[in-house]
């Protein structure tokens, strides 16, 4: 499925939540987890990255064929938006990010080799958040969704590493109600994505397949 399509059947998913969650908004507004739901988390994450490389040339130090390793704190963000068509259950579209700031690209032979920009990896997609009580706070929820990830690298050959695939996502959190409709809360989460990438160059072609693992604590703003 290409990105574009995947951004449509989000768009729909999520009018779909939206729409449904209008007729089963609570009327009176007291506190109760109904109607629509917008959520933004902010926090730290551990990023992971194992990659397996191929290079049809020679010279590349980011594509040299054994395994290498990006790893270290990263900066985490959340974006879901959508709606509650059911008691207790929420359907929203989410966008995660993860932010891991310059640092060294680990390969097997045991040498290093900077990168020349932040990784930025990120997720789009489907997810669902579940209110056992709808008054209460814990929620439980995950989703799927297309995955990417890029940084530039100082390599001789090559100056991206990076690719497209698709992961998963599990949270865990609790909001504290701070008026009728928002609460403040923390929400744990882990993310496993796969993703597979080119690169060409007038020397060579090189290939990667990365498993990228997350593990964040987050604060978070929900408006439900």
């Amino acid at each position: 499925m290409t990105l574009r399509r995947h951004c449509s059947v989000l768009v729909a998913v999520v009018a779909i939540g939206a729409i449904a969650s209008n007729a089963s908004a609570n009327p009176f507004g007291y506190q109760e987890h109904d109607g629509f739901y917008l959520r933004f988390s902010g926090g730290i994450a551990s990023l992971d990255v194992h990659r397996e490389t191929q290079s049809a040339g020679s010279g590349s130090v980011a594509f040299a064929g054994a395994g290498s390793r990006l790893v270290g704190p990263s900066l985490f963000t959340e974006l879901s938006v959508g709606g509650t068509p059911a008691r207790h259950f929420v359907i929203a579209g989410t966008l995660l990010g993860n932010g891991l700031p310059a640092t060294e690209l680990k390969v097997a032979s045991g040498s290093r080799l900077d990168l020349g920009t932040p990784l930025v990896f990120a997720m789009l997609g489907p997810s669902v958040d579940y209110f056992p009580i709808i008054h209460g706070g814990f929620h439980a929820g995950g989703g799927i969704g297309v995955a990417t990830s890029t940084a530039g690298v100082k390599d001789p050959i090559f100056s991206t590493i990076g690719g497209l695939g698709y992961g998963g996502t599990l949270a865990l959190g609790y909001d504290f109600w701070t008026g009728d409709d928002w609460s403040i809360g923390f929400v744990a989460r882990g993310v496993v994505a796969r993703v597979e990438g080119e690169q060409l160059s007038s020397k060579s072609v090189a290939r990667e397949e990365d498993v990228i693992s997350s593990a964040s604590l987050a604060l978070s703003f929900l408006y439900h």
